[in-house]
């Protein structure tokens, strides 16, 4: 048989045996036979697999040598992305409703263990110290996924950025970090949706090609763990569940975890706990019963816990009226955490001493004030990290005091805060967002397939319209070529509406769609009626267009053939009245984004902003402190030069990305000693 007829496969788990070099492991077999679902990559050993599924093979084999593409960033304004993401929204939303893979996870894994990360996995001994990497919403475009992970990989000397204004403690001219141990993934590890293929090339081969290119012969046990945000639940988790919770190797980090939720023991009497918080729903039963036991049998009263969670409740708390995952978010803290409200750890009471998230592609840090029940003031710092590759979110729009926080009339929310959380850096600056902020103006040039749809709907309109008078003395066009004034286009206007009620509905339906657009929930107040009066402004830049087209083409330059009119209006209508009106959707944007602060998501994901990324690098010391160094990078590299493929792929560049701390280091003191 021909060497195109062989599958190449690689495996960890399994020893050579002779079932396997006579080709009758029925394993690999099946896996063969199941090619339109790509063969998983088990790392390890090569194996040659005959079959007869001669065309499943050639596109496998293919898929091993050909060149990797770097995924450009997610155009979030092309409708077919915007379809596509919305159906599957709706899908997982929909089925999460009946089928919580949360609680089948819990039913496979009965067990409710720890990891132990506080002892040397060779050497058996108790560790005094480990370096934690944590990074979220990766898994966007090549350039920026890569710079974050290529500096993750690696040990850095970074010294302080240069426009850092807030105090300074402890400064020194640079400072040496060591790479991670482990890996926190903190959510959304890709976009748009998660297939498989997602998250090979925007997530997987990145941060392989990095670990692999800076640790090629890594001595140390790294790990990696994760939790999901809303991207890696748009299939309901099932290939998060493949990749993360299957004890698979990404590079030279080892996955461990079983479930999309977990807990760490740390040295020093730390703990790290990531929750699963769904697609911004309750924490599941199971859940809770995994965190109850954990604290009920393994934790010390007195211990000190790092929350990771997949969103900035307390921003979203301030900044959406209508948002619950604050209040959820705090429930959980009582219970399990900082009071055991209703005695589900046994009466032991811990000090949360960090709560760290993305969600939100910038940086940011509250500081909240807590208490313990001896009476010991600390801090909880409240940290968005959420630069890991996804587009940058503006800053300006966030609160510098977090206030509303409290609520007298509820039981969860009453004396939550003896004083409100006040931000204590932001990355970039808010100064520097509102300059950034400018880009939207540019919406038409970076989202060209959006240009184009608004001049479908332009021709669209004209073409109802104009067909719809085709045999009357004077058509809808030659009509208009006679007005002279606003009120004669008004008048010109209405009456073919009412007498062409298709129209007249996609008129309507033009005005509902902006104000449906309209990001209710944001700003301080409902501002649907500034939607509603941009829905009207795109009509009459419809219709005002129209007129200008139908004036010249007819009175100017006087085309006679029919042919050449609809040629030339097309590249008119293409040219100016869908330019404009993709123009007038960006400036909707720029204004909501800095004058009313919504449209955070819409405004920001419109130009794909790649670079301000940053991520956490965390020290649990000797002395059983904890140091935080929130890295900033200013300017991704965007000239990545790839070589080799496969498992040889590696990436290069002779530029070097800008990084910096965004802030001196955050100093937690162990207080339990």
């Amino acid at each position: 048989m021909a060497e195109a007829n062989f599958v190449h496969i690689k495996t960890e788990s399994m020893e050579p045996h002779k079932k396997c070099s006579i080709h009758s492991c029925e394993q690999f077999k099946r896996l063969v036979r199941q090619m339109e679902r790509k063969i998983q990559d088990f790392g390890g050993s090569l194996w040659k697999i005959k079959t007869n599924n001669i065309q499943a093979v050639k596109k496998y084999n293919m898929n091993l040598t050909e060149k990797y593409k770097q995924p450009t960033m997610v155009n979030w304004y092309d409708p077919r992305q915007l379809y596509a993401t919305a159906l599957k929204a709706m899908v997982s939303g929909t089925f999460a409703s009946y089928a919580d893979n949360r609680e089948l996870q819990a039913a496979l894994d009965p067990e409710k263990k720890s990891i132990d990360c506080s002892t040397d996995a060779e050497s058996k001994q108790k560790l005094d110290e480990i370096w934690i990497d944590y990074v979220s919403d990766t898994g966007d475009g090549f350039n920026s996924t890569y710079t974050v992970a290529d500096l993750v990989a690696q040990s850095l000397k970074v010294t302080l950025n240069s426009d850092y204004s807030g105090d300074r403690i402890a400064d020194s001219a640079n400072w040496d970090l060591p790479a991670g141990q482990l890996l926190i993934l903190g959510g959304d590890q890709v976009y748009p949706t998660p297939s498989m293929n997602e998250y090979d090339t925007r997530f997987k081969i990145p941060f392989s090609a990095a670990s692999k290119k800076h640790q090629p012969d890594d001595k140390i046990n790294r790990k990696m763990f994760a939790i999901p945000g809303n991207h890696d639940w748009y299939d309901g988790l099932g290939n998060f569940i493949k990749l993360f919770c299957q004890k698979r190797r990404i590079g030279n980090w080892q996955t461990l975890q079983k479930r999309s939720y977990y807990a760490l023991q740390l040295p020093q009497n730390y703990w790290l706990w990531a929750i699963d918080v769904q697609l911004n729903s309750d924490i599941d039963q199971p859940q809770k019963d995994y965190f109850q036991e954990i604290a009920f049998k393994h934790m010390k009263h007195g211990d000190q816990v790092i929350l990771c969670t997949s969103e900035p409740a307390w921003v979203y708390k301030v900044i959406h009226r209508k948002d619950e995952s604050y209040k959820r978010l705090k429930f959980f803290e009582q219970i399990f955490i900082t009071e055991d409200r209703y005695g589900c750890t046994g009466g032991k009471k811990f000090k949360l001493v960090a709560t760290l998230t993305g969600d939100l592609h910038h940086y940011s840090r509250y500081e909240e004030h807590k208490k313990t029940s001896e009476g010991i003031e600390y801090i909880n710092h409240l940290i968005t990290a959420g630069g890991g590759g996804a587009f940058l979110h503006p800053t300006h729009n966030l609160p510098q005091t977090l206030t509303g926080l409290d609520e007298k009339n509820d039981p969860i929310l009453r004396n939550t805060q003896f004083k409100d959380p006040e931000m204590k850096a932001c990355f970039p600056t808010k100064k520097k967002s509102r300059k950034i902020a400018n880009q939207i103006l540019r919406f038409p040039f970076n989202n060209v397939v959006f240009w184009v749809t608004m001049t479908a709907i332009q021709l669209l309109l004209a073409w109802m319209l104009q067909s719809t008078t085709q045999y009357q003395e004077l058509n809808f066009m030659q009509q208009l070529a006679d007005v002279h004034s606003f009120g004669g286009l008004f008048s010109v206007v209405f009456d073919h509406l009412f007498l062409n009620p298709p129209v007249l509905v996609i008129c309507l339906a033009v005005i509902a769609g902006m104000t449906v657009f309209t990001d209710s929930n944001s700003g301080k107040r409902n501002y649907q009626w500034f939607g509603a009066l941009h829905g009207l402004i795109q009509l009459f830049s419809m219709f005002l267009f129209i007129w200008l087209f139908s004036w010249i083409n007819i009175s100017i330059l006087a085309i006679k053939s029919d042919l050449v009119f609809f040629l030339v209006y097309v590249v008119e209508t293409l040219l100016i009245g869908g330019l404009a009106g993709s123009f007038i959707f960006g400036l909707y944007l720029w204004f909501s984004s800095l004058f009313l602060d919504i449209h955070i998501n819409e405004s920001f994901s419109s130009f794909g902003n790649p670079h301000f990324k940053n991520f956490l690098r965390i020290h649990i010391t000797p002395d059983g402190n904890i140091a935080i160094y929130p890295i900033g990078i200013e300017k991704v590299v965007t000239n990545w030069k790839q070589e080799g493929n496969g498992e040889n792929l590696t990436f290069n560049s002779v530029d070097k990305a800008q990084y910096y701390l965004i802030e001196p280091p955050i100093i937690i003191k162990n207080i339990s000693k």
